[in-house]
């Protein structure tokens, strides 16, 4: 009969290979973009920490299984579990760069490196079985566990700290990048990261509050059942993460690309000529257009015609060029020519990356038009 710490160590193994399957998938989609240097490190990145998180699991299955193991393994585990959610706050602060180039704090290193420090001193000092009392609340040997008895609960806790501060930090980059992103991008929204936003709340609700209970005995929440929801949202994370480094859903501005060259001639632009060169040069066309790239077509700089959309229309660069986009779609509907031809295929043709793109777009026109005629 299957017993409650075989139902534990079955939760805790489900993130190992899912964890083992995305680092594999990412491997091999680093193979295939060997070309492109950024890309690849980028995947690289993250099969690396995909194999650090697996390693983390599987010391929540060894405490599972093997009280005396997890003793033995409780330093590495400490130090994977806090280095995964250094490693995941760098692959967010990559992804959501708006161009300046940032270095990591070392103090996001020095932190695990000296609490492993630590732990790896009490395994010299503390004998395994002292170690494993203290760990799983046992009768234990009296003073001689004191030292290590504050060590795990301080790194406990730092632990607890770790997947609650590095979460929110995540959301503050995501929070920031989405508000350059509509400025710079006309394809803001396949680009929003709202799959990394969701997820990083996710694992704020989920994750902390069981495996704290778990790992400091408290008894209305140390129990399995609660082990599954802390485990849920990183075996979700680690797809959802794959899904989308799979599917290109993301897009890494580059240093140069907003980058202002003051010492070139800038022309001044009006309405008039702005709404003229969309007419003639349809720029809205190009599924990926980037507001740098119209600034080149008008011969100015990116936070002049950034501005100017935004005094201008009173709206951001993507929902400006997705207007044109709608607009462009209705004509190519009442065209004879196009009669025979798919919504999806006249979709594509008025410059959305995607259907699913379109329908976002439309939803949100649709919502606005229906909250100007509430205003009148």
């Amino acid at each position: 009969m299957i017993n409650i710490d075989q139902i534990d160590a079955f939760a805790f193994s489900a993130p190992i290979i899912c964890a083992l399957a995305c680092m594999i998938m990412m491997l091999m989609d680093a193979v295939a973009r060997r070309r492109n240097v950024q890309e690849k490190r980028l995947r690289l990145f993250l099969a690396l920490t995909y194999l650090i998180t697996s390693l983390g699991w599987l010391g929540m299955v060894f405490y599972s299984v093997s009280p005396r193991i997890f003793a033995s393994y409780y330093t590495v585990f400490l130090f994977t579990l806090m280095l995964d959610q250094v490693m995941i706050y760098r692959f967010v602060s990559i992804i959501t760069s708006t161009g300046e180039r940032r270095k990591l704090n070392r103090l996001h290193l020095i932190v695990p490196l000296l609490f492993t420090l630590v732990s790896a001193i009490s395994d010299m000092i503390v004998p395994v079985e002292q170690q494993r009392a203290v760990i799983f609340s046992e009768v234990n040997g009296g003073e001689s566990n004191f030292w290590f008895r504050i060590m795990y609960v301080l790194t406990t806790a730092v632990f607890i700290v770790y997947n609650t501060l590095y979460p929110f930090l995540n959301l503050r980059n995501i929070r920031r990048y989405r508000k350059f992103i509509v400025n710079y991008s006309s394809d803001a929204y396949n680009a929003s990261l709202t799959w990394l936003a969701v997820i990083q709340v996710l694992i704020l609700i989920t994750v902390p509050v069981p495996l704290a209970g778990l790992l400091f005995h408290v008894p209305t929440i140390s129990f399995s059942y609660f082990a599954w929801v802390g485990t849920l949202p990183y075996f979700i994370n680690y797809l959802i993460l794959c899904y989308n480094l799979l599917n290109d859903n993301y897009l890494i501005i580059q240093p140069e690309d907003v980058k202002e060259d003051t010492a070139a001639k800038m022309t001044t632009i009006d309405r008039k000529l702005f709404e003229h060169y969309l007419r003639e040069k349809k720029p809205y066309l190009n599924p990926h257009l980037r507001i740098t790239e119209l600034a080149t077509g008008l011969h100015t700089n990116r936070s002049y015609i950034s501005g100017f959309i935004n005094k201008e229309y009173d709206m951001n660069f993507c929902r400006l060029i997705n207007r044109c986009r709608l607009h462009h779609l209705d004509r190519l509907r009442l065209s004879p020519s196009n009669a025979e031809k798919d919504n999806i295929d006249l979709v594509l043709m008025a410059g959305f990356s995607s259907y699913r793109s379109y329908l976002r777009v439309k939803n949100e026109e649709d919502k606005l038009s229906l909250l100007k005629v509430f205003e009148k």
